[in-house]
């Protein structure tokens, strides 16, 4: 079992890099409050203990909970969005969309006008692309193209260290009306897509990258 210290002060969170015990990966995958100590005003710091986690999961844990600091989000509204994603399927099953899921994605992009967006997925094994030609195949059902009428099987630059899906935007503070119709209905599926900035696109360019699987549990040895 290794500590992950979360610091709480001024609404920021540190995570630092840990190894982490072969014997780990054994114990239930989880987290929980080991030690804390705050003060009367609210500022202090709690450690908190991970079982079964690999160091990147653990580093987008810290982001996670600094940005719920951060932006003041209440925890309670934020555990009833997490019920509205549907989780991973188990280590070693590759992703998929289950039959809800595909006609979700279908019947909420059908009523809405055709667009056309890029998608790559990484390189790296076959998990990604089945995964993004199962997307593709749902987008073309509805209407949508798929640019270069091919799935890309290649990193675009910038989105390398990026796990799971995002969907990249020259401006995700303004992006196009395709992106965000996109997310809505990967949303309305229970997938999460969040969108990403990426400078070098199009001002109406959307890219969704299909990124290798998250990893929750320690890294599988080769």
């Amino acid at each position: 079992m290794k500590s992950f210290l979360v610091a709480l002060f001024a609404a920021a969170v540190v995570l630092p890099a840990a190894a982490f015990a072969d014997g780990d990966a054994q114990q239930e995958k989880g987290c929980g409050v080991a030690t804390g100590a705050f003060v009367a005003q609210g500022d202090g710091q709690v450690t908190i203990n991970c079982f079964g986690v690999t160091p990147e999961f653990g580093a987008q844990l810290a982001g996670v909970l600094t940005e719920v600091l951060q932006r003041r989000l209440d925890p309670e509204l934020v555990v009833a969005k997490l019920s509205e994603i549907e989780g991973l399927p188990p280590d070693g099953t590759p992703r998929s969309l289950t039959a809800d899921q595909g006609q979700t994605l279908v019947q909420s992009l059908v009523a809405g006008k055709p667009a056309a967006i890029s998608i790559s997925a990484d390189p790296e094994g076959a998990e990604p692309g089945g995964y993004a030609l199962a997307i593709a195949t749902r987008l073309g059902m509805a209407g949508w193209r798929i640019e270069g009428d091919q799935i890309r099987r290649a990193v675009p630059p910038g989105l390398a260290e990026i796990r799971g899906l995002v969907l990249a935007v020259r401006d995700d503070k303004v992006p196009p009306d395709k992106a965000t119709r996109l997310k809505q209905a990967m949303a309305a599926a229970k997938i999460f897509v969040p969108i990403v900035a990426k400078p070098d696109l199009g001002p109406d360019a959307a890219l969704l990258w299909v990124g290798k699987r998250p990893t929750l549990g320690a890294t599988p040895t080769q």
